[in-house]
């Protein structure tokens, strides 16, 4: 087995507009902290296996189509090529081509000039509920999914990389934020980086569709954002400290596509409850755009959902691309398997089977109830 580690700096080059909010239509050029992507090389054999976790709301597939091709054009090999966006709402807007252009290059070029040692590896596992940087962000609906995992990665008794995941929106600022961050999981990155000199840590996110910190926070600031990335910093230091077993590290790739029906709704037959908050009215408005632009235009809406698996030994990361609810966390095992969102892709929200509501999320979200139990299943048959 072979290994690498490094990070390589993703900040526009020029004036940008940030992608998140519906706010968010004036190119920006201030730059609050460094985006980064981090990379994670590792050979098994003639394989190679690359995440990427990028500080980008998302990103298309054509990315990872293209930084997968340029490297197995390059190496003559086999290349399973992952990339999984932070999802903060402050990173340039990836649809902007030459931004695009931008974050393949920087990619390629670090992934190319990384220098995989020999070592005898073996990895580890962690996880736990945490609802204090994260909850329901819809005023009706609670959920227990709201969990933190940590993954990490040994070179005898020394831990020389670790994947950071929790699944909650990682928006404690407003969409009028006047700079580009990667909000709390950068800063929680930092800390992580600081308290543990010489180690790698990425971020991934998890299934946040339904998760965020909308009323775990204070308030909006830059203050509070700080605060949050260090609980959550906190937070995986407890995961990472836990004497969890460690085994053998072995690599093993699958993928698979499922197929989606969709079921439009109609948003003018929309009664919004009382009981909504005044940011869930707000928010409304922009669903019901999106609603009543998926009822007239049928034919741009998802054929179909890309899940992937990257096998660690006896653990499973499950990558989709979409925003899912985190009731999709309940086809996996917790002891063994994380759910990773915003991955190899870009896709619209996708509420869990058992909710009901008409929300801003589910305005989006147009699937029939069949493709969500399919989907369900799909993420259950991916993390065995």
């Amino acid at each position: 087995m072979q290994i690498a580690t490094t990070k390589v700096c993703l900040n526009p080059q020029a004036p940008i507009k940030a992608i998140g909010y519906a706010q968010q239509t004036q190119p920006m050029e201030r730059i609050r902290d460094f985006l980064y992507g981090r990379i994670l090389l590792l050979r098994q054999g003639d394989e190679a296996f690359v995440l990427c976790a990028l500080d980008l709301c998302y990103s298309p597939r054509s990315l990872q189509c293209q930084l997968q091709q340029t490297l197995e054009t390059r190496w003559g090999a086999a290349v399973h090529v992952i990339i999984s966006c932070t999802h903060t709402h402050f990173g340039p807007d990836i649809h902007d081509e030459a931004y695009q252009t931008l974050v393949l290059r920087q990619l390629a070029d670090a992934i190319l000039a990384m220098k995989p040692r020999t070592a005898q590896l073996t990895c580890g596992y962690a996880w736990e509920p945490y609802r204090q940087v994260g909850d329901s962000r819809i005023s009706h609906w609670q959920t227990d999914q709201v969990l933190a995992h940590t993954l990490c990665f040994y070179e005898g008794p020394a831990r020389v990389a670790s994947l950071c995941i929790y699944n909650c929106h990682p928006t404690v600022l407003g969409g009028d934020t006047p700079f580009f961050t990667g909000e709390y999981p950068g800063v929680a990155l930092r800390a992580l980086e600081s308290r543990h000199s010489g180690e790698f840590f990425a971020f991934l996110q998890g299934a946040a569709g339904d998760v965020s910190t909308r009323f775990t926070r204070r308030a909006q600031t830059e203050q509070e954002m700080e605060a949050f990335g260090l609980k959550m910093a906190d937070e995986f230091d407890r995961l990472l400290a836990q004497s969890s077993p460690v085994h053998p590290l072995t690599l093993a790739y699958r993928e698979r596509l499922v197929k989606l029906s969709h079921s439009l709704k109609n948003p003018d037959r929309l009664v919004i409850p009382d009981y909504y908050s005044p940011r869930e009215r707000e928010v409304l408005e922009y669903g019901i755009a999106f609603s009543k632009q998926n009822l007239a235009h049928p034919e741009t809406l998802q054929a179909d959902a890309r899940i992937d698996t990257l096998c660690l030994g006896p653990y499973r990361l499950v990558f989709c691309e979409n925003e899912l609810f985190s009731e999709y966390n309940r086809a996996l095992d917790p002891q063994r398997a994380a759910l990773v969102c915003y991955a190899q892709g870009q896709g619209p929200y996708i509420a869990g089977p058992s909710f009901d509501g008409m929300t801003y999320e589910t305005l989006q979200d147009t699937l029939s109830d069949a493709s969500r139990q399919a989907l369900l299943a799909a993420i259950a048959e991916a993390g065995k």
